[in-house]
């Protein structure tokens, strides 16, 4: 008997390290891709630089090297790329409303987050925003799909969350995919990827 119960108490203490190791284990994503044409012409070289001291250090202010850096070595190392509008009005594809709602929500984003916010802060923004002014639902077309939803009040879907929600980390410079089901993202805070999924509560 005491056998029996020694085997059940080992059982449980393996299961619980199970899930402890479960809930702490970081989660893991791919490097971002970026789906926009970004040229020297468009390139936020400022940004870039001061945002990688050790680029800045070997180039300096020189946006044509800057950009060149990006190119050839930033994207193969995964460096982030702040999006802005100058980024989205040279696309080849600015005419379009996806692009137009994506400028218009740089503006709204700015009245989300402020400067002198870490990034953590800035991720905890965006989503309180987006739960307390985003509805849930069909609007009955593609909106409800994309971007164009919550920037235009409409219902939106789980896709159009996952959309806007990685759209703002793109205009904000902060490293965040959307997963293969279209519906959820990952976000890079500090080195460390986490799940997001607004509509089912899953935050930062």
């Amino acid at each position: 008997m005491k056998k029996y119960i020694n085997k059940i108490v080992a059982g449980c203490l393996f299961l619980s390290l199970a899930c402890v190791a479960f809930i702490a284990h970081p989660v893991t994503a791919e490097a971002k891709v970026y789906n926009y044409d970004i040229t020297q012409e468009n390139f936020p070289a400022a940004d870039y630089a001061a945002r990688y001291a050790d680029v800045k250090a070997a180039y300096g202010d020189d946006a044509a090297a800057l950009y060149n850096h990006y190119k050839f070595f930033g994207v193969e190392e995964g460096r982030i790329v702040k999006i802005t509008k100058d980024v989205l009005a040279s696309q080849v594809n600015a005419e379009t409303d996806n692009i137009a709602y994506k400028i218009f929500a740089i503006d709204v984003l700015g009245t989300i987050v402020t400067d002198d916010m870490t990034d953590a802060q800035k991720v905890k923004a965006v989503e309180n925003w987006m739960k307390t002014n985003i509805t849930y639902g069909s609007c009955g077309d593609t909106r409800s799909y994309h971007i164009t939803g919550p920037m235009t009040n409409q219902p939106t879907m789980d896709e159009g969350y996952a959309e806007t929600f990685e759209f703002f980390m793109d205009a904000l410079g902060i490293q965040a995919i959307t997963n293969s089901d279209l519906k959820s993202n990952k976000v890079e805070v500090d080195g460390v990827w986490y799940n997001v999924n607004i509509p089912a509560g899953v935050l930062y």
